[in-house]
């Protein structure tokens, strides 16, 4: 009853408002809908109410997107009742902490085991987390069914498995691996797919595939043998983009783009079905909006107006792929409430990408901030696009200063890394500033203590010297323990924030050729993230 007038609520704030998604393709050309427009969420990392699903279904239904990923299993716990393998949930769904990130962050230990360590893992009386039985999911997808959307279940294989590990060691390569080389791996797989493709009848079954640290050798292989388990259960595999290899005799595998969006036209090209989630797009586990004023994210800024130009992205490969998808994984997602602050507006843009609409953000953003505002007068904690601060002030606009342009020149074994070259060795005295994410091609990256020089050309005269720092503590991002210039310390106000921006400045005069500037890194090591040096 609650969950037929939590639908009639949503109709009726879209309806009386035109918004509703039907309502769309007289007010923008429309291209032919992408067959796959979906929504991965994460329960892995923080189980869910089975409640919260159906209404999530609903949200989907109402705004145009078909497919629900659930990411089931993953090293924070196994969620579905597998019956052939009680243990999975009985160890692999309940662990010694509630948060992720506390649980994460406590040193593994040994379990006595030749498997080497495991994280710490627990059972439902004394643990925290939860699974689905098979009847409730049977019950979510037949009522998934009726709303249009298909459930796409997604069990990890081999990597991400260390509570599978932790409940079968016999499968396990190491710690969290499943070892390829074992038949009996493939057989534990093949009976635990069998039960799942009982329960889901999507035509697609998710083994994950990705971010597998070892036996490099047989991974190909062994998503080859997985592939024809899948396959003789009637269904097609989809993985993500790591299972990609320079064969088209592996096709018949639906490749899920996440790390770059040109491995989706080597898939096409090679004929494979694909679903595009670049995660620079597409990744909900990030700030929506100024990151001081959100909840702690993984990391990064994606607005909604990032998200949408996933379509721009897209564009020339759009009519050959099967889809396109937001992705909400959980590390930092500890309650519904705040799942539903991350997805929503932000996935209304699959859901416009994807229905092949074509209007200007301006009138995308118009209808989102309406159904925005729909959504928290039913009860969904949608983000308020109305109070939205937007970009970091500083970025895009060209400070002048008395290093600009200056040379730099990296002293001793300090350099920035290759993935965080912002514009390559003098990228700090350019006059360009960064934006709220780290990855903006602006901020530089150092996995190492920061030593630098800065060659002014000829002596000059300076009263101040000024070297903000980034901290985003999910990719471990860290503040400096202590930053000098020329072997003086720089003053600061750092707070030890989940985000924060945090200038180093030297007030004082100084006649100088050149500025010598150490930043030495925090005691948790991690990453050093530079913006550009001014001095005046």
């Amino acid at each position: 009853m609650m969950r037929r007038l939590f639908l009639s609520l949503l109709a009726f704030g879209a309806t009386l408002l035109g918004y509703a998604h039907t309502s769309q393709s007289s007010q923008s050309s429309q291209a032919r809908p992408l067959a796959w427009r979906g929504v991965m969420i994460d329960v892995s990392r923080h189980f869910l109410p089975i409640d919260e699903l159906y209404r999530q279904v609903d949200v989907m239904s109402h705004y145009g997107l078909n497919i629900l990923h659930l990411h089931l299993t993953d090293a924070a716990g196994w969620r579905m009742e597998i019956k052939a393998y009680p243990r999975l949930t009985e160890v692999g769904a309940w662990r010694t902490r509630q948060v992720w990130k506390d649980w994460w962050n406590t040193p593994p230990h040994a379990d006595g085991q030749d498997v080497g360590y495991v994280r710490a893992y627990s059972d439902s009386q004394n643990g925290f987390g939860g699974y689905y039985t098979q009847q409730q999911l049977r019950q979510l997808v037949a009522y998934a069914q009726d709303k249009g959307v298909t459930i796409v279940p997604e069990i990890e294989f081999p990597g991400h498995s260390e509570e599978v590990c932790a409940a079968y060691p016999e499968v396990a390569f190491n710690h969290a691996e499943m070892d390829l080389a074992n038949n009996a791996t493939y057989q534990f797989m093949q009976t635990i797919l069998r039960e799942v493709a009982d329960v889901f009848p999507s035509p697609y079954i998710h083994c994950g595939g990705d971010e597998t640290a070892t036996q490099k050798e047989l991974y190909h292989q062994g998503i080859r043998r997985l592939n024809a388990i899948v396959r003789s259960l009637g269904r097609k595999m989809v993985v993500w983009d790591e299972a990609l290899t320079d064969t088209e005799a592996d096709s018949t595998l639906v490749i899920m783009v996440w790390r770059n969006a040109e491995l989706g036209e080597k898939a096409l090209a090679l004929g494979h079905e694909v679903v595009m989630c670049p995660s620079a797009w597409c990744y909900l586990d990030s700030y929506q909006d100024a990151p001081q004023t959100q909840p702690e994210a993984m990391g990064g800024y994606r607005p909604l107006s990032h998200v949408w130009e996933v379509g721009q992205l897209i564009a020339p490969m759009r009519h050959r792929l099967l889809g396109v998808q937001v992705c909400l994984f959980t590390e930092y997602v500890p309650t519904p409430q705040l799942l539903q602050y991350q997805l929503w507006p932000r996935a209304l843009a699959v859901s416009e990408v994807g229905m092949g609409r074509t209007r200007s953000y301006e009138a995308f953003r118009k209808w989102a901030t309406h159904v925005s505002d729909s959504l928290r007068r039913v009860g969904i904690n949608a983000f308020d696009l109305r109070r939205e601060i937007g970009q970091r002030p500083e970025y895009g606009r060209r400070v002048r200063h008395k290093a600009l342009r200056a040379k730099v020149r990296m002293n001793g074994r300090c350099h920035y890394s290759s993935a965080y070259a912002a514009g390559g060795d003098d990228a700090l005295t350019d006059g360009r500033q960064g934006s709220w994410n780290n990855n903006d091609g602006r901020w530089q990256g150092y996995c190492c203590d920061l030593d630098i020089t800065i060659d002014l050309g000829a002596e000059r005269t300076l009263h101040e010297v000024s070297i903000p720092f980034l901290q985003i503590a999910g990719p471990e991002i860290f503040l400096p323990q202590q930053v000098t210039v020329n072997g003086e310390p720089c003053s600061a106000q750092p707070h030890d924030l989940p985000y924060a921006i945090c200038t180093y400045t030297l007030r004082r005069k100084l006649t100088t050729r050149y500025l010598h500037i150490q930043a030495q890194r925090s005691p948790r090591q991690g990453w050093l993230f530079v913006d550009e040096v001014v001095a005046k």
